[in-house]
């Protein structure tokens, strides 16, 4: 029986390691970071900006009240709230809040960050008109008491939007069991454990989703009507080789328009709606 992981562990290795900071030569909460940070995110979406605002729906914000429950360092969250929104995050790590309060500072942004793992969430009831978790129940072992908190401080009707490692997908279905075969670094180990060294050695865990697990996942913390989006099936892991990857490239139409990242994408994204007062 696999190992279960604890929400500590997974605070650790995070405080350690904020999200794709090892990639950014300039330093974490300046403003070359964050410009870094934004490209380096903005390169796995189709047409950044208006596939970011297709999931969120930044630009109907205005007046709603947004939580980002682990809010990184504020990618996210800036985007809410420079459309007009009140945004506040939590995160488990003290560096997360840290480099979204920087962003927002920088930005001349107001929003409310507080500190937590998610299993509580410090807001009233029906607090909030959107509740989104990008990247982020998919690190930790049962992410159904964090839904029901989601699920609690939003307001009747209120939308919650997720991004998921998608199972069903080109890179976990293909490439990371090639990886197992080819690459040394992940000989010996098992699928889960080279799932988990998608973010860096020593992640704890990066479990992966279906959609029909997403769905009874919801259902039991009292999410109805989920609706599902999946992107983010680049050249380079489509043709395996990055030098011919960059090759092709400029012949090729965007692989994130195409069937192929409609299907096999890496990000599984989901709308879905609060439903009644859940009990039990």
């Amino acid at each position: 029986m696999a190992r279960r992981v604890s929400n500590a562990e997974v605070r650790d290795f995070w405080e350690a390691n904020p999200v794709a900071a090892a990639a950014i030569e300039a330093a974490p909460g300046s403003a070359g970071f964050f410009a870094a940070f934004d490209r380096l995110r903005e390169a796995e979406e189709c047409e950044p900006c208006a596939f970011s605002n297709l999931i969120h729906g930044y630009d109907r914000a205005a007046g709603l009240a947004v939580l980002d429950v682990g809010c990184g360092n504020g990618y996210v969250l800036e985007r809410y709230a420079r459309h007009g929104a009140w945004a506040a995050g939590i995160d488990l790590t003290e560096a997360a809040l840290r480099l979204s309060r920087r962003r927002f500072e920088l930005a001349g942004l107001r929003g409310e960050f507080r500190l937590t793992d998610g299993s509580r969430v410090p807001f009233a009831d029906a607090s909030f008109d959107i509740a989104c978790a990008m990247g982020v129940l998919h690190h930790i072992e049962d992410p159904l008491p964090m839904l029901r908190e989601m699920h609690r401080v939003l307001k009747p009707e209120g939308r919650l939007i997720l991004m998921l490692y998608h199972r069903h997908s080109w890179k976990a279905r293909v490439l990371i069991r090639l990886r197992r075969l080819l690459d040394p670094r992940f000989r010996g180990l098992s699928q889960q454990e080279a799932l988990n060294r998608n973010d860096g050695a020593g992640c704890p865990l990066a479990r992966v989703y279906s959609r029909a697990e997403a769905t009874a996942v919801l259902a039991a913390a009292g999410f109805v009507e989920p609706r599902f989006t999946v992107n983010q099936l680049g050249w380079r892991q489509l043709l395996l080789v990055p030098p011919l990857a960059r090759l092709l490239a400029p012949l090729l139409p965007s692989p994130d328009r195409s069937f192929l990242a409609r299907r096999w994408g890496w990000a599984l994204y989901v709308h879905a709606r609060r439903g009644a007062d859940h009990k039990g």
